[in-house]
């Protein structure tokens, strides 16, 4: 398993069509303190906050795991928000490499 197997910021993030959409999807699991580990699954759960659009008008949503700078690092399935308010993913075992621009020669996988 790969040195680097924990995200230990999950960003998660419900992509719509309409950028007020996702203010109504409320994001219950994982929080911002969960570690899921490469390899493993990791469980997300919403529930609807009550402002317009409900999640019953929204539909179908695309999904994806985003790191702090909201750079896209895996794609998720899409998920169907108004029919279920749960999902589970396999997070990709990621690797941290360093490459030396100057001398080639030593470059070091971590």
């Amino acid at each position: 398993m790969s040195p680097f197997k924990s995200l230990i910021s999950l960003a998660l993030l419900v992509s719509m069509r309409l950028a007020l959409v996702q203010a109504s999807v409320y994001v219950t699991n994982p929080v911002q303190s969960t570690v899921c580990n490469g390899g493993q699954s990791c469980p997300v759960e919403w529930v609807d906050n009550g402002e317009s659009p409900v999640l019953s008008d929204i539909g179908e949503c695309t999904v994806g795991l985003y790191n702090g700078e909201m750079v896209l690092v895996q794609s998720l399935p899409s998920v169907n928000v108004a029919n279920t308010n749960t999902f589970s993913f396999t997070v990709r075992v990621f690797h941290l490499i360093f490459l030396a621009s100057l001398i080639t020669e030593y470059n070091c996988t971590a």
